[in-house]
């Protein structure tokens, strides 16, 4: 396998021969044979107008080295190895190059690919895919002599990475980005989840009163689904190699982002005090890590096991002083640091994902659950508020009767509102039903006598308003409608939009 901190991000099928992985029994995959090149490789600086490999290696500027000790940036190199002799049951189909580089393949002294074109500058330079592999025949495999010379150049960096060299191998697949889609493709299974939290916290986002929490719930799930969108790009196409670095601070800062929306979750939900001290400590803690590593997969990993560990300690904090989620939020995040510490690299590239698909899951069917709870208390509260209401408009009433004045012809007459049974729009007009039996013509419409009137007077339908006190009993029918009963003997009926809040005002 691979030196300890190689940068490179498909560890098993680039390095040995395996299964790719199966996580959870998600998704099995199908096997693969590689075979790697033998022992310690030879290397030479490319002289000027050297197109074929050279025949002596024992030049006084050549020397030997393992394949992940070989440093190929800003420079140009040719690199010998020595294929193992292949049995006769193997398939192999080509060789596999996975490097940062430009690179001409030769085997026994003759060309058989090229990915890009090596160059001694930037200019001569044309970069090539990042992983590729090179068309073999049986024929060749069988030849006496099977020395493989590479020349290679990279020149095109943005970042200079430790390892440069990922994978250099026999292999029986023609395509190389099938392999990684393979691998990658568990953790591409929550890619789902992650887009409906998006939708989901971002509603939450714009209903709720207190909308931070649910906002950086938005933004956490929105980092780790264009996290995961990065990780997988090297299976979804065959990219120049300068654009791996792109990658690889693409990842990095998804995961900087996600790391500070989740300890900002813990600390806004399980925190009363120090939510500032605890973001900056992550935040240097991650400065730390990325300053003090070299490789872009550590430091993602530090990156990640650091924020966890402060919204652990924030959600351990929380769940002491009694915080309902914070028990469930402190066990998914004791998951997430054992997940990283036991393993970082199968971590970073499966578990996490995996892990903040269950996360967000659990996250949305608890917050449902508040939520669901938060709206049945602001009923209760308003029906308490209502009956507050009415008690203090029947306070009134009884100590200063609220009276109406009906215009009629010639007279104006003063009537009680407490003698009103009910009341009946009639276009522009509003009908008043007194309890004596009587029957007055309002010149307000039912809308303005609706805002006028006591609380006890209640919208049933669009046509009528009903004086609570007076009410018998209410029926529902089958169709959602219903009907009111009234001490008088009358009947009003009850709008299906009206039902729900008429029967909680009657309780």
């Amino acid at each position: 396998g691979p030196a300890a901190g190689v940068d490179y991000d498909l560890p098993m099928h680039l390095t040995q021969q395996a299964l790719l992985p199966l996580l959870a029994g998600l998704l099995a995959t199908m096997a693969v044979e590689v075979a790697a090149v033998e022992g310690p490789l030879q290397v030479c600086p490319v002289l000027s107008g050297e197109s074929h490999p050279p025949s002596d290696y024992d030049r006084p500027d050549c020397w030997s080295a393992g394949l992940y000790e070989i440093d190929i940036q800003d420079r140009m190199l040719w690199i010998r190895a020595r294929l193992e002799p292949v049995p006769y049951e193997t398939s192999f189909l080509g060789v596999l190059i996975s490097m940062k580089a430009a690179s001409e393949v030769f085997l026994a002294g003759e060309m058989i690919g090229r990915n890009g074109l090596p160059g001694p500058d930037r200019e001569t330079e044309s970069p090539g895919r990042m992983d590729v592999v090179i068309p073999l025949d049986r024929s060749q495999l069988d030849a006496a002599d099977r020395t493989l010379d590479i020349k290679v150049s990279s020149h095109h960096n943005w970042l200079r990475l430790r390892y440069p060299i990922h994978g250099l191998e026999l292999v029986n697949y023609p395509s190389q980005q099938d392999q990684t889609l393979r691998y990658y493709l568990p953790s591409l299974l929550p890619m789902g989840v992650f887009l409906l939290a998006v939708f989901y916290f971002g509603s939450l986002t714009l209903r709720s009163e207190d909308w931070s929490v649910p906002a950086l719930l938005a933004a956490l799930s929105a980092l780790v689904m264009l996290q995961l969108l990065f990780e997988a790009s090297r299976g979804l196409y065959a990219y120049a190699y300068p654009v791996q670095d792109l990658r690889l601070i693409g990842i990095l800062a998804c995961s900087i982002g996600f790391g500070l929306c989740l300890a900002g979750v813990s600390a806004r939900q399980f925190l009363e005090r120090h939510r500032l001290i605890l973001m900056m400590l992550v935040v240097l803690a991650m400065t730390v890590a990325i300053v003090l590593t070299t490789s872009w997969d550590t430091r993602t990993a530090l990156v990640l096991l650091m924020a966890t560990s402060y919204a652990w300690i924030a959600a351990i904090i929380g769940w002491r002083k009694g915080r309902p989620l914070a028990p469930a939020h402190v066990v998914a995040l004791t998951l997430f640091l054992l997940a990283n510490l036991y393993y970082p690299d199968r971590f970073i590239d499966h578990g996490f994902y995996l892990l903040v698909a269950l996360f967000l899951v659990g996250l949305m069917v608890l917050q449902a659950i508040s939520y669901g709870r938060e709206r049945q208390g602001r009923i209760e509260q308003r029906q308490r508020a209502d009956q507050l209401q009415q008690a203090i408009d029947q306070s009134r009433a009884d100590r200063e009767p609220q009276t109406l004045t009906v215009p009629g012809t010639g007279q104006v007459q003063t009537v009680r509102v407490d003698e009103l049974i009910r009341v009946q729009g009639a276009g522009d007009y509003a009908a008043l039903h007194l309890m004596d039996g009587r029957e007055l013509l309002h010149n307000s419409t039912l809308n303005e006598l609706d805002t006028e009137l006591p609380s006890n007077f209640l919208r049933v339908h669009r046509s009528h308003l009903v004086n609570t006190r007076c009410i018998d009993r209410l029926e529902r029918k089958e169709s959602g409608t219903g009907t009111l009963y009234l001490n008088n003997g009358q009947t009003v009926p009850v709008s299906r939009r009206i039902m729900p809040g008429v029967r909680r005002a009657l309780r």
